[in-house]
């Protein structure tokens, strides 16, 4: 299994960010929001926004190193051929002294199910109570 973090797999260009943006589709929980949208290449890329809220500098650069480790090592459940956003959400930000490397994983793993939901049926998720 390939668990490296290439510099082709990152969203680096304004213009790739904004079409992710405006073209994309949207799943979200309360700490993370994913965009996603087909981008026509055999491999994924990734792009991580943390806003200036958030906090201190040594939190975002954690935060989104995290997020990075999370795609590095489990890729294999990121489907192939898509560029994906990921933006933090204030709930995060207010938490984030509590909160740990697995669950930020949990959170990307849902979010990732419901994309997968979404995409092989054409609904939305919904989670049932």
């Amino acid at each position: 299994m390939d668990q490296t973090f290439r510099k082709k797999e990152r969203l680096r260009l304004r213009k790739d960010f904004d079409r992710v943006f405006r073209e994309g589709k949207v799943v979200q929980n309360d700490y993370l929001v994913m965009l996603y949208r087909k981008n026509g290449l055999e491999y994924s890329r990734i792009g991580i926004v943390v806003k200036r809220k958030f906090g201190k500098a040594h939190n975002r650069n954690k935060v989104k190193r995290w997020i990075r480790e999370i795609y590095r090592r489990w890729k294999s459940e990121f489907p192939k051929g898509y560029d994906y956003v990921f933006l933090t959400r204030k709930k995060l930000s207010d938490e984030f002294e509590d909160t740990n490397f697995w669950e930020i994983r949990e959170k990307i793993h849902d979010l990732l199910e419901r994309m997968k939901y979404e995409e092989n049926t054409g609904g939305s998720y919904q989670i049932l109570s």
